[in-house]
């Protein structure tokens, strides 16, 4: 596992994660690999908050999200995420074959995502996201998404763990707590 597309990927799920509940809440990612690479971050969610209308302005692919390789804008997230938050709590993607499992469910007010790959290497990847991040952070007019009230909605929802990814020796953890300093687990 590449370390620019694990923070690429924990980059993507912190995007689907008020400053007051945030000023005392700190946004961890570990990434290890098994050739011995680290990254350790450790970021107060406030400053994050506050930094997030720098990163609305960028021009790169405003309001666009890559999804399976084909570009789905803001207008049609909102549709599917319409469809979806009016739905009750169910399994709405269930693969089950012979080279892995993939789940992709709504339940307890947490959009969840787990893939499990059977063979080969027995990779793995679970991702909660809360449900009132994804309506925040799809509240932006147009084609933008609002990364500021997607986050000021993570820093509401607490503490808790965002994704973790484990493949081949290699792992991702992104998480909230109250501290400054990532604990190992």
């Amino acid at each position: 596992m590449k370390i620019k597309t694990t923070l690429l990927t924990a980059g993507l799920a912190l995007a689907l994660a008020g400053t007051a509940a945030a000023s005392d809440l700190w946004l961890h990612m570990n990434v290890n690999e098994a050739k011995g690479g680290q990254v350790n971050l450790n970021f107060p969610l406030s400053t994050a908050i506050g930094m997030a209308g720098m990163a609305a302005n960028d021009d790169h692919h405003p309001g666009k999200v890559k999804v399976g390789g084909k570009d789905m804008d803001a207008k049609e997230l909102r549709h599917f995420w319409q469809a979806v938050k009016d739905s009750p709590d169910a399994d709405f993607v269930t693969v089950d074959g012979p080279d892995g499992k993939v789940r992709i469910a709504k339940s307890g007010g947490y959009l969840l995502i787990r893939a499990n790959d059977t063979k080969g290497h027995g990779s793995r990847v679970d991702i909660k996201v809360p449900t009132p991040v994804i309506e925040a952070l799809l509240s932006g007019g147009g084609d933008e998404l609002d990364l500021k009230a997607g986050l000021e909605a993570l820093a509401r929802q607490g503490v808790g763990d965002l994704m973790t990814i484990d493949d081949d020796h290699d792992s991702v953890r992104m998480w909230i707590d109250h501290s400054p300093e990532s604990a190992r687990r």
